[in-house]
């Protein structure tokens, strides 16, 4: 087994302790919540089948899952995180780095590996992305968000102003950064949207969701990318 010590930039969320919960958007993480699990996923990909949620954070994702009648596992590198999902959800949680799953939890663990804004506050976001298809059953599904490069320059100048709590790993991704690892580990992106073509900080909401709906054309530009995958079957 491989060891690793992660550094202290990606513990942030963990210090935030009841301020990360403060600093979340509650719109965006419903949409998020809606689009990974609600859109992506049928009842067929999720009900009675062995779930892993990387990068868990508050357990809103492993809710979900968990609502819909999979066998989850939440999974994250704070302990205080890991704990807050556990009183959330009732379901497994452990402590896990997502740049060693295959080491903990072994390949081929799972049917549907669900990741939300983890890859990005992690040191190499494509070797997660390699250990997220390692512990994929082949035929099983990932379901993942992370914030587009594009916006990155945005999202750093709020940091130097002070506007945000936030003071990890900030490394974000493309459309072709994606599927580059994920193929390598015999996964195949199947389907892909964007959500948010202008900050939800402006309180539009309406015309964001309408947006996310009806112009996907523009999704390049748009502030999280989102992706189901399929791990070919043996």
């Amino acid at each position: 087994m491989s060891s690793r010590v992660p550094d202290q930039r990606e513990y942030s969320h963990d210090r935030l302790g009841d301020r990360f919960e403060k600093a979340l958007s509650q719109y965006d993480t419903r949409r998020r919540v809606e689009t990974l699990v609600g859109e992506f996923l049928t009842d067929e990909m999720v009900r009675g089948k062995h779930a892993l949620d990387v990068g868990c954070g508050l357990g809103y994702f492993s809710e979900a899952l968990a609502k819909r009648g999979a066998i989850v596992t939440a999974c994250d590198l704070g302990p205080n995180l890991v704990e807050a999902t556990r009183k959330r959800v009732g379901c497994e949680a452990v402590v896990a780095d997502a740049l060693r799953l295959v080491d903990q939890f072994g390949r081929d663990r799972f049917d549907l590996v669900l990741s939300s804004e983890c890859i990005e506050h992690t040191p190499d976001p494509q070797a997660c992305l390699r250990q997220m298809a390692g512990v994929l059953k082949p035929g099983g599904y990932l379901s993942l968000s992370t914030p587009n490069l594009l916006w990155q320059p945005v999202v750093r100048l709020a940091s130097r102003l002070e506007l945000r709590a936030f003071d990890g790993h900030e490394n974000f991704s493309t459309w072709g950064s994606l599927a580059r690892p994920l193929g390598d580990g015999g996964v195949k992106i199947i389907r892909r949207k964007g959500l948010h073509l202008f900050p939800f900080q402006f309180g539009l909401h309406e015309l964001s969701r309408y947006f996310d709906e009806h112009l996907q054309v523009a999704s390049r530009l748009m502030i999280n990318l989102c992706i189901l995958g399929r791990k070919d079957p043996e």
